[in-house]
């Protein structure tokens, strides 16, 4: 006799609840102040900065960590798009939030939400220097990963921003 499958827990099957997605320029403050917050409630959060130098790709490493995480935190600076390989692992996190449905929740650190689904303001300058360097699609799938985050409900930091209320959502997963 057949017994019905068991269905587990989300979590159980992935090794992160969060995925950290953020620019150097907010690590020595507040996306450290983040991450330690989330691990104190047992999250596990990878929190990872893209490698530096003058790559195209995502590490293989990076690219696991992503497809094996519940929910996208994506804390969105002013320098945000000055990285491509930032911008690449945003357009990464947007396809597979579509392809799984799973949770991408912007915080708009010192930037409001209209500069980044515009790309104005300060992702402006970075957009002109990137189309120097980068085929039009390419810079088109940034583009549209920055729209569709720029449109999510997220947090504003320091406007209406509460980190118990992230860690809420995230244990909520």
């Amino acid at each position: 006799m057949k017994t019905g499958a068991v269905v587990s827990n989300p979590r159980s099957r992935v090794k992160w609840d969060a995925f950290l997605s953020f620019q150097r320029d907010t690590s020595h403050n507040f996306t450290d102040r983040l991450y330690e917050a989330l691990v104190k409630k047992e999250l596990r959060v990878w929190n990872d900065d893209v490698e530096r130098g003058d790559h195209d790709e995502l590490r293989p490493s990076l690219v696991e960590a992503i497809e094996d995480s519940v929910a996208f935190v994506v804390v969105l600076s002013p320098n945000y798009a000055n990285s491509h390989l930032r911008l690449e692992e945003l357009a990464k996190l947007c396809d597979l939030r579509s392809s799984l449905k799973l949770l991408v929740f912007p915080i708009f650190y010192e930037v409001q939400p209209w500069e980044v689904r515009t790309q104005n303001g300060p992702f402006e300058k970075d957009f002109e220097e990137h189309s120097k360097r980068f085929g039009e699609e390419k810079i088109q799938r940034w583009k549209g990963a920055l729209t569709l985050v720029g449109n999510l409900s997220g947090l504003i930091y320091g406007y209406d921003f509460n980190l118990s209320s992230l860690i809420i959502i995230l244990l909520n997963l």
